[in-house]
C-alpha cells in the first residue's frame, strides 16, 4: 500500500486547488469530530454505494488508499499514520486520477497523545512545557448547541471535551453564568451541571480556566452589562461558585473585554467589583489563580493606566488580554502591557492571552450545514491552520505565559460571514485542529530557546526538551509572517519549497534517530546528514518539525516571561485590603467619556455616593479621605464599618479652587492598615466651557483624509451644500466586518495643550435604524500615522446634525499626536459620513 513520499522534497499545494468543494461531510466516520488515533481502523457510512472512493492527504497528493462503498454505503479504512485527510469519491474508478472529485469527509489521524498531569503548576518559559502553554478557548456551557454532534449519543460537551484532550490540549477555558447559575438572591447558586461539564475535562487532565461573566438582574436591578450594585453579594456569590467547583476549575477570571462593550460601568467601578470577586474567589479557593478581564484595547490607553491607577494589580494574579492582531504586532503589545504592568511595581506578573485569533482568512465563502451561517472554503481552513503554530510560537517568543486559541466549538460572528472555530458546524475538525495537536504533542515537555540564525526568509525556532534533545519548528515566510494588519486577506498559493541547512558540527552523530513531520502530523523523510554534520531541509510556508537534535544554540532567545510559585494556595498580596472605596455617581449630574475611564462633572455642584465596603468577618474602625478633589460630605471623624457591611456617604463636589482636570482619589486607613483605593480622573465641563477657545483643525481639503476603512468601494468629496466632509463607503460582503475611521494628518503640535475635541457630525446608511456598533475619535502618534494608542468614544452620529465633545484631558503626550481617525463602525451596508467644524478646544491664555 502507497502511502507517503518525501513530503518535504514535492512542492505542495492548496488543497483547494486539487479538490472543488464544500469541506462538510457527506459520509460520516465513526471517530468523534472525525479525529482518530493513529493505528486504528475507522468506519465510514452514508456513502453512496458502488462510489469509488479515495485518500488525499491535505496537500491534495494521492496516498494509495482507496475503496468502494459497500451496498450498505459503507466502508472501513485501514489504519492510517498521523496526517489530515480528504475522502474523496467518484462513481467511475477509472476517473480517480482526473483530479476532479467530490470530497466525502476529512479525518484528522494524530499520533497516541503523551500522558499529562492533572493540575499541572502555571510555569515560565525556564520551565515551561508547550503543552502547559497551549491552550483553547472552549466555550464550555456555551457554545456545545453551535454544531451537530452525532457521536456519543449526541453529547456535544463530553465530544468537544475528548477532542480537547486527544489533540494534547492542557487548558480550556470555559464560560461560567453567574445569571445562570443564581437565578434567585434567596437560593445559593446552582452549579451542578456546570460542575460537571468542567469534570469532564478535568478528569482527561485538562485544566479548565472559568470567565465568570453575566450579573443576575436581581443584583444589578434589571441593567444589561452592569455590575452589582452590592459588593457583600459579589464576594458570597464567588466564594460560594468557587467552592462549588472545587479543583474543577483552576482559575477564575472576572467579566470579558471589560474596556469595549461587555460592561458598562466605568473602569473605577470595575476596579472595586475586581477586587470584591478576587477576594470571594480566594476566600473559596485559595489555590486558584485569578485574572482580570481580558482586556483588548491598546494596552498603552487609558483603561489599563486607569485600572492599574485604581490599585487593581493586587487583585488579579495573572494579567489576561486578547487579541487578533497580526503576529509582527506582538513584540510592541506585549511590550506595552509589560511597561504599563513595571510602573504599577508588578512587572513579574505572568501574562495569559486567553483569546487569540485571526482575521488573515476573509469573510467565509462557503455554505455551511446550517441556515444562515457560512463556512470556510479548503483554502480559508489552510491559512487558520497556517497562522495558529505560529501565532502560538511568537507569543511564546515574547515571554506569555500561557495561549488559549479562538476557539475550539464551531462559532460566527458578523451577521454568520465570521467562521471561527476548529469545528465545523457539522462537528468535524478543520486542518487547525490537527495543526495544534501536531504542536502539542511535539513540543509537549519543551522549553523555547529562541530563534537560529536561518537565510533570508526562513525562520527555525529551537525547543530544548527535560532531557536534553532538541526540537526544531521552521517554515519559508509567507504573508502571515510580515503582514502588518490583522485585518488583511491572506491568500494560500503554491508552497514552495526552499532549501537551507541546519546547522552541526562535523562529524557529530545525530543524538537520536531524526524525525519530521510536517503542520498536520504527516511523517516525512530526512536527507542523510552532511560531511559537516550540518542538515539540508525543505521549508514550505507550512511550519515542520524536526526532533532528535542536540547540538544547536540560539541566536536570540526567547523573552522570560513573570514568574510565580508553585501549584500551591496562593495567599492573598500584602496590598489586598478588604477595604473596598467604590463611587456611584448621581444620573444626570456626570456623564462617562474617553472609554469608560474619565467622569465629566455637569453642573455647578454634582453629586456622588461614596462607599467604603469592608468584606471580612472583623467590624473595623478608622478614617477616609479625598484628594485631589473637595467632597462635601466626607466624615472627618472615625468611621465604623460591621463584618461585611458598607459605610456609604452622600456627597457633593466642590469645583471650587480646583483644576479643571483633576483626579479624584479615595482611600482611607482602618485597624491601622491602608484600604484599596480608587482613582477617579475628573473633568469640569461647565467650568471650562465657560473659558476655553476653539481651535479650529485644517479638515476641509478631502486631500487632508486618508482611506481607512474595511470597505469595498470609497468616495470623499467637499459637500458645498453642508459645508461639510462628506464620505460614502459600501460594504458587499456581510461576513466583513464594517469599520470606517479615516485619518486626518495634524501638524505637529496641534493638540499640545488641548482639553477637548469638537466636531459636528452626521450619517445615514441602508438601514432605518442607522445605527452604530460604536463610534471613536481615535489618537494616533509617530511616523505616518502610526497605531491609535487612544480611542475615545462619542455617541454615534445621527441623521441630523450634532455636536460632539471628546475629552483630551487626560490623554497624555498631547503635543506627539500627528493625526487623529474619526469614524464609526456602522451595522449597514452603505454609509454617508458628514463630518465639520472639527477644533481642539483650551483654555483662553
Amino acid at each position: 500500500m502507497k502511502l507517503f513520499a518525501s513530503f518535504l522534497l514535492i512542492p505542495l499545494l492548496a488543497a483547494a486547488f486539487v479538490v472543488s468543494h464544500s469541506t462538510q461531510a457527506a459520509v460520516l466516520f465513526d471517530a468523534p469530530g472525525h479525529a482518530a488515533v493513529e493505528g486504528t481502523a475507522v468506519t465510514a457510512n452514508g456513502g453512496e454505494p458502488g462510489v469509488a472512493w479515495a485518500l488525499q492527504d491535505w496537500r491534495g497528493r494521492e496516498t494509495g488508499v482507496a475503496g468502494v462503498f459497500d451496498a450498505d454505503g459503507n466502508a472501513t479504512l485501514p489504519p492510517l499514520p498521523a496526517g489530515y485527510y480528504r475522502m474523496v469519491g467518484k462513481s467511475q474508478i477509472s476517473n480517480l486520477k482526473s483530479q476532479n472529485f467530490d470530497c466525502l469527509a476529512t479525518l484528522a489521524v494524530l499520533a497516541p497523545p503523551h500522558l499529562v498531569t492533572r493540575h499541572s503548576s502555571l510555569v515560565t518559559n525556564e520551565s515551561a512545557s508547550a503543552g502547559s502553554f497551549l491552550g483553547v478557548d472552549c466555550a464550555i456551557d456555551e457554545l456545545h448547541r453551535e454544531f451537530d454532534c452525532p457521536w456519543n449519543g449526541g453529547d456535544a460537551i463530553r465530544t468537544v471535551a475528548d477532542l480537547a484532550a486527544l489533540a494534547g490540549f492542557a487548558h480550556v477555558r470555559g464560560r461560567h453564568s453567574w445569571a445562570r447559575m443564581q437565578r434567585s438572591p434567596d437560593l445559593p447558586p446552582d452549579c451542578a451541571p456546570l460542575v460537571a461539564n468542567a469534570a469532564l475535562f478535568r478528569d482527561r487532565g485538562i485544566d479548565v480556566s472559568g470567565l465568570f461573566y453575566g450579573t443576575p438582574g436581581w443584583a444589578n436591578e434589571g441593567r444589561a452589562r452592569t455590575l452589582p450594585g452590592d459588593l457583600g453579594v459579589l464576594y458570597r456569590s464567588c466564594r460560594d461558585i468557587a467552592v462549588a467547583f472545587g479543583d474543577t476549575v483552576y482559575d477564575w477570571e472576572f467579566f470579558n473585554e471589560t474596556d469595549i462593550g461587555f460592561l458598562n460601568e466605568p473602569v473605577w467601578d470595575y476596579a472595586s467589583a475586581l477586587k470584591a470577586a478576587y477576594l470571594g474567589f480566594k476566600a473559596g479557593n485559595p489555590k486558584a489563580p485569578v485574572l482580570c478581564a481580558g482586556l483588548c484595547t491598546s494596552p498603552d490607553g487609558f483603561y489599563l493606566k486607569t485600572l492599574l491607577e485604581n490599585g487593581a494589580a493586587p487583585y488579579f494574579d495573572v494579567f489576561n488580554y486578547h487579541t487578533y492582531a497580526a503576529p509582527t504586532s506582538y513584540h510592541a503589545f506585549v511590550g506595552k502591557m509589560r511597561e504599563a504592568l513595571e510602573r504599577a511595581g508588578v512587572g513579574d506578573k505572568p501574562i495569559w492571552i486567553t483569546e487569540s485569533g485571526t482575521n488573515f482568512e476573509g469573510p467565509a465563502r462557503n455554505e455551511s450545514v446550517r441556515k444562515g451561517f457560512m463556512a470556510h472554503s479548503p483554502e480559508q481552513e489552510l491559512v487558520v491552520a497556517e497562522f495558529a503554530p505560529k501565532s502560538v510560537i511568537a507569543m511564546q517568543m515574547e515571554g506569555i505565559e500561557r495561549d488559549f486559541f479562538f476557539i475550539l466549538a464551531a462559532y460566527s460572528e458578523r451577521n454568520g460571514g465570521k467562521d471561527w472555530g476548529l469545528l465545523r458546524r457539522d462537528g468535524t475538525v478543520k486542518p487547525a485542529y490537527a495543526a495544534l495537536a501536531t504542536m502539542a504533542r511535539e513540543l509537549r515537555g519543551a522549553r523555547l530557546i529562541g530563534t537560529l540564525d536561518t537565510p533570508a526568509g526562513i525562520r527555525a525556532y529551537l525547543y530544548e526538551h527535560a532531557d536534553g534533545l532538541q526540537t526544531v519548528v521552521f517554515w519559508a515566510e509567507s504573508k502571515i509572517d510580515t503582514a502588518t494588519n490583522g485585518n488583511e486577506v491572506v491568500k494560500t498559493v503554491t508552497a514552495e519549497a526552499r532549501e537551507w541547512a541546519l546547522p552541526g558540527f562535523a562529524g557529530a552523530a545525530p543524538a537520536a534517530p531524526l524525525r519530521l513531520v510536517d503542520l498536520c502530523g504527516s511523517p516525512g523523510e530526512l536527507a542523510p546528514t552532511n560531511a559537516d554534520g550540518s542538515l539540508t531541509l525543505s521549508a514550505t510556508r507550512y511550519p515542520a518539525y524536526v526532533t532528535g537534535l542536540r547540538w544547536l544554540k540560539a541566536a536570540n532567545g526567547a523573552i522570560l516571561g513573570g514568574a510565580r510559585g508553585e501549584d500551591s494556595p496562593r495567599p492573598l498580596q500584602a496590598a489586598t485590603s478588604p477595604i473596598i472605596p467604590r463611587v456611584i455617581l448621581a444620573p444626570g449630574d456626570f456623564g462617562i467619556s474617553n472609554n469608560k475611564t474619565l467622569a465629566v462633572a455637569k453642573g455647578d455642584e454634582p453629586h456622588l455616593c461614596v462607599q467604603f465596603w469592608n468584606l471580612s468577618d472583623a467590624a473595623v474602625t478608622g478614617t477616609v479621605e479625598a484628594v485631589g478633589a473637595v467632597l462635601e460630605g466626607l466624615p472627618t471623624g472615625i468611621v465604623a464599618i460591621a463584618p461585611f457591611g458598607c459605610a456609604e456617604f452622600d456627597c457633593a463636589l466642590k469645583r471650587e479652587g480646583v483644576e479643571l482636570a483633576p483626579t479624584l482619589t479615595l482611600s482611607g486607613i482602618f485597624n491601622g492598615q491602608p484600604t484599596s483605593r480608587l482613582s477617579m480622573p475628573l473633568f469640569f465641563e461647565n467650568l471650562f466651557m465657560a473659558s476655553c477657545e476653539a481651535v479650529p483643525l485644517d479638515w476641509r481639503d478631502p486631500a487632508k483624509w486618508t482611506r481607512n476603512d474595511s470597505a469595498d468601494t470609497y468616495a470623499i468629496a467637499w459637500d458645498e451644500a453642508e459645508q461639510a466632509i462628506r464620505f460614502e463607503v459600501e460594504w458587499k460582503t456581510p461576513g466583513v466586518g464594517r469599520w470606517f475611521y479615516p485619518v486626518l494628518q495634524l501638524p505637529p503640535g496641534t493638540l499640545d495643550g488641548a482639553m477637548r475635541a469638537s466636531f459636528e457630525v452626521k450619517a445615514a446608511q441602508d438601514k432605518v435604524e442607522n445605527d452604530f456598533g460604536e463610534a471613536n475619535l481615535m489618537l494616533v502618534r509617530g511616523e505616518k500615522g502610526g497605531s491609535p494608542a487612544d480611542w475615545l468614544r462619542y455617541q454615534p452620529p445621527i441623521g441630523t446634525w450634532e455636536r460632539r465633545y471628546v475629552e483630551l484631558s487626560s490623554c497624555p503626550d498631547l503635543g506627539e499626536v500627528d493625526a487623529i481617525r474619526l469614524g464609526a463602525n456602522p451595522q449597514g451596508m452603505r454609509l454617508t459620513f458628514w463630518v465639520r467644524d472639527i477644533s481642539a478646544l483650551r483654555t483662553r491664555q
